[in-house]
């Protein structure tokens, strides 16, 4: 086990000293955090920041040998200072907290802190893997090569491309209603396996819809609708979606009904959007005129049911 050292992080010392210190703490956490067990800054105690500072500076207050030189060299001064008010930083966050049985110097990790080090952790590997690879990860596979982990983790991966991206992260999805498409139904046909198809490109278009849904893009979630009607049919032996709702009997009558709903209006909506011209006047469409989450579901259950 070795300590993570700060120019993993950032590879020169003016790169450290443009970040904000909210960045600079987080950095600080996972470094800290890369002592536990050698026990040197980290001991029995907690984190000393004494020792800290002096494995910073490269001075030997008894904690074993040191490196040859200062990871910064002519400009560590200047590091350690701002790396010292991370430390404050974290401190005012209620991040470190004293170690009221020891010395002033001693500092215990909080539980918010130990709730923020996974998440960190991870934004740590996505950086080291870049941008690219991460996203283009999650759009091709599902996030199962790369990313890994829960559709929590998933989604905490988009929204470290997104910030990446420079763009907002995504609102919460209201309490007041579920996902468009369940995630438990991703997870199942992401499951899938099959000789003939390849579920990759539904599964994302399932995605997509989701994320359509929970930023309010109601034309894009008409088209994406349109889209995955167009995509299913060989999975249940036809040509077309039309063919599905009216010779598919495999679901029984109440799935043919579902179905030919979903036909008849989903498609109506998305053509009238696709298709329309500029006019003098217009109304953009809500959710309940582009939304047929239910009506998807039973579609994508039955997908489920016979490719299983």
């Amino acid at each position: 086990m070795a300590v993570r050292p700060l120019k993993s992080f950032f590879s020169t010392a003016d790169e450290l000293l443009q970040q904000e210190l909210s960045k600079l703490g987080e950095v600080l956490l996972l470094h800290l955090k890369s002592y536990q067990g050698l026990n040197t800054v980290w001991q029995h105690a907690g984190v000393n920041r004494k020792y800290f500072r002096a494995m910073l500076d490269n001075q030997n207050v008894g904690l074993g040998p040191l490196p040859k030189d200062t990871e910064y060299g002519v400009r560590q001064p200047e590091v350690t200072k701002r790396m010292l008010e991370a430390w404050n930083w974290l401190e005012r966050q209620g991040l470190l907290i004293h170690n009221d049985e020891q010395a002033a110097d001693w500092f215990l990790f909080s539980s918010e802190a130990e709730t923020l080090l996974p998440k960190l952790e991870r934004f740590a590997r996505w950086d080291s893997l870049g941008l690219d690879r991460v996203k283009a990860d999650l759009t091709q596979t599902g996030g199962r090569e790369v990313v890994g982990g829960s559709p929590d983790v998933q989604k905490l991966a988009w929204d470290w491309v997104r910030m990446k991206e420079n763009k907002p992260p995504q609102k919460p999805t209201s309490p007041s209603y579920a996902s468009l498409i369940a995630d438990s139904r991703i997870l199942e046909l992401r499951g899938l396996a099959s000789a003939d198809f390849d579920f990759t490109k539904l599964v994302r278009l399932c995605e997509e819809l989701n994320i359509a849904f929970q930023q309010d893009c109601y034309f894009s979630i008409a088209m994406l609708t349109r889209g995955l009607l167009d995509h299913v049919p060989p999975i249940f032996g036809m040509r077309t979606f039309v063919e599905v709702a009216n010779n598919y009997s495999g679901g029984g009558r109440s799935f043919k009904q579902t179905i030919q709903h979903l036909e008849n209006a989903a498609r109506n909506v998305a053509d009238a959007h696709l298709h329309m011209p500029i006019r003098k006047s217009e109304t953009l469409p809500v959710a309940q005129q582009v939304c047929f989450g239910q009506e998807l579901d039973v579609l994508l259950s039955e997908v489920v049911r016979i490719s299983k």
